[in-house]
């Protein structure tokens, strides 16, 4: 959808982070869900190891435990050193240990805002890897219609344009352009028929009504 629609409000309302204004969400219950936000953002001396261990810290948790569960997830990842500075990582590597930071709490739904913003190419090819190997459901927003080409089973478009505010299609970006065409060329055709007979009855209004017949009230 264009800027402004609230695709990324809409993500976040799916996600529990932002209250909606109206209408009911219906969530499955136990349902899991993890939310990745545009920026990927880490303490200034984190490391990939502190990053996700910190996911997993609580007044219960084993510390072997934790530790275990975070070195699986950033193996995952591809990350073999997990005490580097993440200052020092690119933003591909970023990208991915925000995977490893959100997928280490074992979600049903995982949800990416924009997530191929600030990659390179090959954080780019890695991510559309990932998305379509995965068994989670994905939920994303983005502007980067190749990788919705590459990766999505199915769109959906926020404009005022549609009736509803959306327009959604099973497939990827191409099937979701042809089935937009053939839907816009539908209703073009639905509105020109309409035009035509509001000129119609525009016309006939204007001539003036020829007597009283209840036919002629209810025309106009």
């Amino acid at each position: 959808g264009p800027n402004g629609a609230g695709k990324s409000t809409l993500l976040r309302i799916l996600a529990g982070l932002e209250d909606a204004d109206e209408g009911d969400i219906t969530r499955r219950k136990q349902l899991r869900i993890t939310y990745l936000a545009q920026d990927d953002r880490f303490a200034a001396d984190a490391t990939p190891a502190s990053t996700v261990i910190a996911e997993l810290e609580g007044p219960d948790c084993d510390p072997v435990e934790t530790e275990t569960r975070a070195a699986i997830a950033l193996s995952k990842m591809g990350f073999t050193d997990f005490d580097q500075p993440v200052k020092t990582l690119s933003g591909g590597w970023r990208k991915r240990l925000s995977l490893a930071r959100a997928l280490v709490h074992e979600p049903d739904l995982l949800m990416l805002d924009e997530p191929t913003n600030h990659l390179d190419l090959e954080g780019v090819l890695w991510l559309e890897s990932f998305v379509r190997q995965t068994s989670l459901a994905v939920m994303y927003v983005t502007h980067d219609r190749t990788f919705l080409e590459n990766t999505a089973e199915r769109v959906i478009e926020l404009s005022p344009a549609y009736p509803g505010g959306t327009f959604k299609a099973q497939g990827n970006y191409t099937e979701f352009l042809r089935r937009k065409e053939d839907f816009l060329e539908a209703q073009a055709q639905q509105e020109s028929a309409l035009a035509n007979t509001v000129r119609r009855d525009t016309a006939w209004l204007r001539q003036g009504i020829q007597g009283r017949q209840t036919r002629n009230k209810t025309q106009v």
